[in-house]
């Protein structure tokens, strides 16, 4: 998981943790950029998913976690 993956060191954080064969969630407050970020990544052929959140909104956290729980079991790497 990545916050803030959608520009800068983020994002090319995201691109490398998948060039090296990791799935990356790549997370950030601004779903649209992200989402175009995340398919980006995607077109490259890298396995990356998209999921909005705001690290400062605690209902925003819970959504997410209840989301990486239900879809990934959970989350190996943080890179915030």
């Amino acid at each position: 998981m990545v916050t803030g993956g959608n520009r800068g060191i983020g994002f090319e954080t995201a691109r490398q943790l998948a060039d090296h064969g990791l799935t990356v969630i790549l997370t950030s407050r601004e779903s649209s950029t992200s989402l175009e970020a995340a398919n980006v990544l995607k077109e490259l052929g890298l396995s990356v998913d998209f999921h909005q959140l705001d690290v400062l909104d605690s209902l925003s956290i819970k959504k997410f976690a209840e989301w990486i729980e239900q879809t990934y079991g959970g989350i190996d790497v943080l890179v915030s």
